[in-house]
């Protein structure tokens, strides 16, 4: 999980966002969802979540993952391009192109070409995501 059940402490709340401030584990070397967090240079890392209730610098507190953020993010980088893909296989293969180019040439350009176009789809998918990811995603639970 991304944020599930880590801990960290409140660096700064200002009534209408929280930072809270995590130390880098080895996970963040390889992992490809850094779509929220930004490693920093002394091996912490920052989220900025809206404030959902009242904390004070220097709270301890736990991240509650409410869906599965991996999941989404994952079909939207790799299920996207690759439906994308095959329907570009399947529409260049059965379009009349023979004319001009072999049929197996014509359905792989059409394929790339919808492989191209579903960097932009995807792209406003995550856009939403992100934009969403506070309310929808992520809670933050007070440690006692």
């Amino acid at each position: 999980m991304l944020y599930n059940g880590e801990t960290g402490f409140i660096q700064s709340a200002d009534g209408s966002e929280v930072t809270i401030l995590f130390t880098t584990g080895d996970a963040c070397e390889t992992c490809g969802l850094k779509v929220v967090c930004a490693p920093g240079k002394q091996s912490q890392r920052l989220l900025t979540l809206p404030q959902a209730g009242e904390f004070q610098p220097g709270q301890k507190v736990q991240i509650e993952e409410l869906s599965n953020l991996e999941l989404h993010l994952a079909f939207i980088q790799f299920g996207i391009p690759m439906a994308a893909f095959l329907l570009g296989l399947f529409l260049g293969y059965v379009l009349p192109f023979q004319d001009i180019l072999p049929r197996e040439l014509s359905a792989f350009l059409v394929a790339c070409v919808g492989l191209g176009l579903s960097f932009f789809v995807a792209r406003q998918f995550v856009q939403r995501i992100v934009d969403i990811i506070p309310e929808k995603y992520l809670r933050i639970v007070p440690c006692v």
